[in-house]
């Protein structure tokens, strides 16, 4: 009990420091916490490098904030934001797998193939008009089969960036070609209507 009131006092000290731009208070707090941080991730998300990467994310967001965020307790706060991080992941997670698992089950009749040189064009046009990093990351995925570890240490980049960007690729590509599915279908139908 004795040893948690001073360490309560001890942060409280070096909050206030932080928040007068210490950087030296900023990096005792990293040194004190990352490693129980990073362990409390890797329970929730069972990856190391991703884990380190939301962890270092909240606090370089605690030193970006340092002046505007409340922060009643520091364990607690460091604690609950991870916590969150890795709960939004979890869920992104579950967003794109679900996602990549419907198109993956989708079966289409063979009549769906029909003029399926405009939408390859089309795919590879919405392709085009990704940002560069998020286009390439994208080809190495889909393209070449990387996985998006091998895509962050091809890259230089953490695989957390790597799975955002492919989340935002998709996203972008499915807003772009929904329009394009529904014309080809409407087309389909009309060509079956008229043969008949």
């Amino acid at each position: 009990m004795a040893t948690d009131l001073k360490l309560n006092n001890q942060d409280d000290l070096l909050l206030e420091r932080i928040k007068a731009g210490d950087e030296h208070a900023f990096e005792l707090v990293f040194k004190n916490y990352y490693p129980h941080l990073v362990l409390l991730a890797q329970k929730y998300l069972g990856d190391r490098d991703l884990s380190e990467s939301i962890v270092q994310s909240v606090f370089v967001k605690m030193w970006e904030k340092r002046k505007t965020v409340e922060i009643r307790s520091l364990k607690g706060f460091l604690v609950v934001a991870v916590r969150n991080r890795c709960t939004n992941e979890l869920k992104h997670r579950k967003v794109v797998r679900d996602y990549e698992s419907d198109q993956d089950h989708k079966v289409e009749p063979v009549w769906m193939t029909f003029n399926e040189n405009v939408y390859l064009q089309r795919i590879n046009k919405v392709i085009d008009e990704l940002p560069e990093q998020r286009r390439r990351i994208f080809r190495m995925s889909r393209m070449d089969g990387l996985k998006y570890r091998e895509i962050a240490e091809k890259l230089n980049i953490s695989p957390k960036t790597v799975e955002v960007q492919m989340g935002k690729a998709l996203k972008y590509l499915r807003e772009q070609l929904q329009p394009l599915k529904k014309q080809l279908l409407a087309t389909i139908v009309l060509l079956i209507m008229l043969q008949t």
